[in-house]
C-alpha cells in the first residue's frame, strides 16, 4: 500500500506569503521564536508543523 507523504518544510517567505504573512512579519515571528525555520545553503525554510500551529502559539503568547 502506497501512502503519500506531506512535505515537512517549505520555502520560508513564499509559504508565509501564501498564508497572508508579510516578509517583515514572518521574520519578526522567527525572532520571537514563534516560527521554526532553518537554512539549507542560502535558502531559508519553514517547518510545516510550526506554520500550522502558529495561531495556537500566538494565542498562548497573548494570554501570558
Amino acid at each position: 500500500m502506497k501512502t503519500e507523504d506531506k512535505p515537512t518544510f517549505f520555502p520560508f517567505v513564499e509559504k508565509c506569503e501564501e498564508h497572508g504573512i508579510s516578509r517583515t512579519a514572518a521574520y519578526r515571528l522567527v525572532d520571537k521564536g514563534l516560527l521554526e525555520t532553518f537554512t539549507l545553503g542560502r535558502r531559508r525554510y519553514v517547518v510545516a508543523e510550526s506554520l500550522r500551529t502558529l495561531p495556537e502559539r500566538m494565542r498562548q503568547q497573548a494570554a501570558a
